[in-house]
């Protein structure tokens, strides 16, 4: 009997409390757990990762220069010679050198941006002419989707304000101070040596104001160094 009463009280305590909660029991083996329709997605779902550069991003910057060829009309920079055709200056076309650089950034693989100058200028009948321009600068590669060579054909536009001076010997007979300048061109990226590309490049700058009309065509090469990838 009293070997009997031990066990008894064993059995007891194993017993749930009156009013207490059942014990849940633990999941099978093996059971899948299924999150709930109003969960929100996890970071790895919600992230979008944009493709890889394949041919530019990053920082860039370049240059180019070649044969220049252009023409200029203009006057002297004063309001009451401007118009009148006896102090009119035309240079006829000439023929010498130009170029220009540039830095921006490559936002995409079809894509850059940047800021950057264009200069020359060319002797022709005792007549020299010189000018510069600032401006920003967009180059687009129209064709990359398609894929093949055609990734490295672009155009570019450029938009800025510059100077061009005729002059005849130690005078100014033309100036156009703060002309407006704008430009376009096509070039051609084929070749790659590290970061660095080069390739042809033709561009075309038009400047004018009140007092002057200027014309640049440069045909040439340039190279350009971009960051990535």
């Amino acid at each position: 009997m009293a070997s009997q009463l031990p066990l008894a009280q064993q059995a007891l305590a194993a017993q749930p409390a009156a009013g207490s909660a059942p014990t849940a029991a633990p999941p099978a083996a093996g059971a899948e757990e299924v999150a709930s329709p109003d969960a929100p997605p996890s970071s790895e779902q919600g992230a979008s990762k944009d493709p890889p550069a394949e041919r530019r991003s990053g920082f860039t910057f370049g240059l180019s220069g070649g044969l220049l060829m252009g023409g200029a009309r203009g006057y002297p920079n004063d309001v009451g010679k401007i118009g009148f055709a006896e102090f009119r200056t035309e240079t006829g076309v000439g023929v010498s050198s130009g170029g220009a650089l540039w830095l921006g950034g490559a936002l995409a693989d079809w894509l850059n941006v940047g800021v950057g100058m264009f200069g020359g200028g060319f002797e022709r009948e005792g007549l020299r002419v010189s000018s510069g321009v600032f401006h920003a600068r967009l180059e687009l590669f129209p064709l990359f989707f398609q894929g093949g060579q055609l990734r490295d054909l672009g155009v570019l536009l450029s938009a800025g304000t510059g100077v061009t001076v005729i002059e005849r010997g130690e005078e100014k007979v033309a100036e156009g101070a703060g002309t407006s300048a704008v430009g376009a061109g096509i070039f051609y990226e084929p070749w790659r040596w590290w970061q660095l590309t080069f390739g042809p490049q033709l561009e075309y700058l038009y400047q004018f104001s009140d007092s002057m009309r200027a014309h640049s065509l440069v045909v040439g090469v340039r190279t350009a160094f971009y960051g990535g990838p």
